[in-house]
């Protein structure tokens, strides 16, 4: 999947990639088993920096920027998500 997503670009580190795709898989589920508010905030607080510091590195390596990009627009789309569910569960 990452060789997929960096296109012509260099591949991320197998290690890197692993590390974030269990966290983003970790979070989710924990989110979904428990969608308690404070869960939920901390959360779409952790995809908002992770979205923002993969932004930073896309223009930092440039080599990296697809996947970089990739990874922030899954990040934002899970920080929405989680508005969403939160905005529900405070209804």
């Amino acid at each position: 999947m990452a060789r997929l997503v960096s296109g012509t670009g260099p591949t991320p580190e197998t290690a890197v990639v692993r590390i974030l795709g269990g966290r983003q898989l970790l979070q989710g589920a924990a989110v979904l088993i428990r969608p308690a508010p404070a869960l939920v905030i901390g959360a779409l607080a952790v995809d908002v920096l992770h979205a923002t510091s993969m932004l930073a590195a896309a223009l930092i390596w440039p080599g990296y920027r697809r996947a970089a990009l990739t990874s922030a627009a899954v990040a934002a789309v899970s920080a929405v998500a989680g508005a969403l569910i939160l905005r529900g569960a405070l209804r």
